[in-house]
């Protein structure tokens, strides 16, 4: 896997904006790829409705969705980083946080045991992460995501820090709101992580 890739996560608790901030930044980081979420085609492909997979009423449906997830995060990724991609992307060990927080420590064993998990997890630690925070003002409810409280998101971004800790990977905390701000953060994250690795 090549080492000389940037990669950018944005990752984080669900109704914090990741995708949207993605689709900003799009315009400033044209030499990056962006890596589409490939939950939304899982679900579909097994005809699933958002009832079919909440994980209170059906935990193995929401563990089966999640380990489909990640391997196909991992595969796809890896096709990126071979063909000397690099790119961005909505999500990162966002799907081991999920079984963790919604189903328990045994969803989550069976995620960190899957094939190529621990070399993709080498790559995260050389990639720049960011942690997006949750606001009450743009939770939203699409039909196909869970729908949290704020009180709930926070707590969950708390799990996520904690798992992003746990497995050593470097992360920036993003708790501004503002869109344009946050782009400026991020592309200023970008600069400072793209010049640490080249030296100038």
């Amino acid at each position: 896997m090549a080492t000389d890739i940037t990669r950018v996560y944005i990752c984080g608790p669900h109704s914090t904006g990741k995708t949207t901030l993605l689709n900003d930044l799009r315009p400033h980081v044209p030499e990056l790829h962006v890596l589409h979420e490939v939950a939304r085609g899982i679900i579909k492909s097994h005809g699933w409705c958002r009832d079919d997979y909440v994980p209170d009423k059906h935990p193995e449906v929401f563990k089966q969705l999640n380990v489909e997830i990640l391997e196909a995060q991992i595969k796809l990724e890896r096709e990126y980083s071979e063909q000397g991609k690099h790119f961005i992307c909505d999500r990162a060990i966002d799907p081991i946080v999920y079984g963790q927080y919604y189903v328990g420590p045994e969803a989550r064993d069976v995620m960190l045991g899957l094939p190529g998990l621990s070399g993709w997890l080498e790559s995260l630690r050389r990639s720049l992460v960011i942690l997006v925070a949750p606001h009450h003002e743009i939770i939203k409810d699409d039909s196909v995501r869970l729908t949290s409280s704020i009180e709930e998101l926070r707590d969950f971004y708390n799990v996520f820090a904690a798992e992003l800790n746990y497995q050593k990977i470097p992360y920036v905390a993003l708790y501004d709101l503002d869109r344009k701000v946050r782009v400026e953060r991020v592309l200023n994250e970008l600069k400072k992580f793209q010049t640490s690795r080249t030296g100038f």
